[in-house]
């Protein structure tokens, strides 16, 4: 069994209605040296759930957020280019915009 497979005991069960993970089902979305980002989606529920799980010496550590993602999304999503800081300013300013609510309705 692979070291982020095992790190997946930790997170064990969901946040949202404490189902156990079926940690089989887990996807592996990226890997490296010491460092893999897993996304999981709970079998009642139907949460997603993403986990950073890193490795170092002896030890494990694992943080995740539960997203509305899924594995499809999340693979789109890695290979998009991150958003400028002009681009933030852009749109900043559209949403500070006072008719910007009357666009989204057109």
């Amino acid at each position: 069994m692979e070291p982020w497979q095992e790190a997946l005991k930790l997170i064990g069960k969901c946040p949202l209605c404490g189902t156990a993970y079926n940690t089989v089902e887990a996807k592996l979305f990226i890997k490296r040296e010491s460092a893999n980002l897993v996304h999981l989606t709970c079998l009642k529920c139907r949460s997603a759930f993403m986990a950073m799980i890193v490795t170092f010496g002896q030890g494990l550590s694992s943080v995740g957020m539960i997203t509305d993602l899924n594995f499809e999304d999340v693979k789109k999503i890695y290979k998009t280019e991150p958003i400028t800081i002009d681009e933030a300013i852009e749109g900043h300013q559209i949403l500070q915009q006072s008719n910007f609510l009357n666009n989204l309705k057109s």
